[in-house]
């Protein structure tokens, strides 16, 4: 099994804001804040506006789930393995057995513990928004042990990468070609070449041919893969595991982008302005049942009605805006990008926006929002769906050298590192059994 990641410096700024995922209400009520994991106090100030009980019962759960991170790391960075499932239940049914049912948890949602353990509707909805963020269905039977288990704990540790992620890739880049890798940047991938069941070489979309003895895949190719390669190349059980892949109907994520004259200045924040200085806030919805008919909506392949988690990225880094202006991002959720046919997907990206817009200025004071532009992008790039295959085959498929990566495969989408650490370990480790 592979060993626990040792820290590497990539020479990236991070910000870690205090106020992390908050909900801004559109008629004035106080905002629900969640804060950073040493900032817990001011979390149960903020949920303490609803229901002391609730407070109390968030800051037990946050202190219990802080044990969690050797269990974390060492599920994130390996092939997901059963034994790990295993432990990680059994340390959320030790640390959370005496304040819930530990009979039920298996078998759980996320949406039926967060009712069962929480009273207000605010901090319901705030919880349901933090199990959303951190990939859960509110719905899925073991939701609770995964909110219990994860959710949790990762909550309050997001940051933002100083310069945009642009300055993240351009770190990797810079450390891979330090440790003598060979990058061939701006080039998009359109064809893997193979030969007698092997990969040899990569296609670019410009028809340049460069040589390799590997490849990997990264999350979007995974959905269109035999787009990539001839369909007869690989196996017949991995090609029927694909196409009922492809078939799944999870949400996607359409991202809107926005320039604005000015920083919003929520309604909320008469009563805590730190809403004004959340990392993620929560817009469009009021109460848990509209959070609930989303995802119902969803599910059903229905259009929602405009929503999402605002981001305002220049409030903690300037060099991102131009002067005197701010850029921000919305991030809604959606059908899955096959639930509706392209002209439709057409038709959301050209007016979302200025529906989008009208829904973010209720929740701010009268001219308090200057949007300069936006735009809408929903892509199959954005779908929130996972591959997930027990043991290092999760990374392998049957065509030798060509592995699968990027956040389509276990653990998932974050600025972790770890899926494409795992394909590259299991890279590794069949390099070496080739040796012998």
């Amino acid at each position: 099994m592979p060993q626990p990641i040792a820290p590497v410096t990539l020479g990236v700024s991070l910000h870690q804001p205090d106020a992390q995922l908050g909900v801004a209400f559109a008629d004035g009520r106080p905002p629900v804040i969640l804060h950073r994991p040493d900032l817990l106090a001011r979390t149960a100030a903020s949920l303490a506006a609803y229901s002391r009980a609730d407070a109390a019962t968030y800051e037990e759960l946050k202190r219990r789930s802080e044990a969690f991170a050797p269990l974390i790391r060492d599920g994130l960075y390996a092939p997901p393995n059963l034994d790990w499932f295993a432990k990680q239940a059994e340390a959320v049914r030790q640390a959370f057995g005496a304040r819930c049912d530990a009979r039920i948890l298996g078998r759980q949602s996320a949406r039926g513990l967060i009712d069962a353990l929480f009273e207000a509707a605010e901090v319901r909805l705030l919880l349901y928004h933090l199990a959303t963020e951190t990939g859960l269905a509110l719905e899925d039977e073991g939701g609770a042990i995964a909110f219990l288990g994860y959710s949790l704990w990762i909550a309050g540790r997001w940051r933002t990468v100083q310069g945009g992620m642009s300055a993240y890739t351009g770190a990797l880049e810079a450390a891979a070609t330090a440790a003598g890798a060979k990058l061939f940047c701006g080039r998009r991938a359109a064809r893997i070449i193979a030969k007698d069941g092997r990969v040899i070489g990569v296609r670019t979309s410009a028809g340049e041919t460069i040589a390799a003895s590997k490849a990997v895949l990264g999350a979007a190719p995974i959905l269109d893969i035999e787009a990539m390669l001839d369909a007869d190349l690989m196996a017949e059980g991995e090609l029927a595991e694909l196409d009922a892949f492809r078939k799944q109907q999870p949400g996607s994520i359409a991202g809107t982008a926005f320039c604005l004259d000015r920083a919003p200045n929520y309604k909320s924040a008469r009563h805590d302005a730190e809403i004004n200085a959340c990392l993620k806030t929560v817009i469009g919805h009021a109460t848990p049942s509209d959070a609930i008919t989303q995802a119902a909506d969803i599910r059903a392949g229905l259009l929602p009605k405009p929503a999402g988690v605002a981001r305002v990225h220049s409030l903690w880094d300037a060099q991102l805006a131009p002067q005197a202006c701010h850029v921000a991002g919305v991030d809604s959720a959606f059908p899955a990008t096959g639930a509706l046919d392209a002209e439709t997907w057409r038709l959301v990206e050209a007016s979302f926006a200025d529906a989008l817009v009208e829904v973010w200025r209720e929740h701010c004071d009268e001219g308090s929002l200057g949007v300069l532009a936006a735009r809408c992008s929903a892509s199959s790039a954005f779908e929130r769906r996972m591959l997930v295959r027990i043991g290092p085959d999760q990374y392998r498929t049957s065509v030798r050298g060509l592995y699968l990566g990027g956040p389509g495969v276990y653990p998932g989408g974050g600025v972790h590192g770890a899926c494409g650490r795992n394909a590259a370990l299991t890279m590794l480790d069949d390099f070496k059994s080739a040796l012998g």
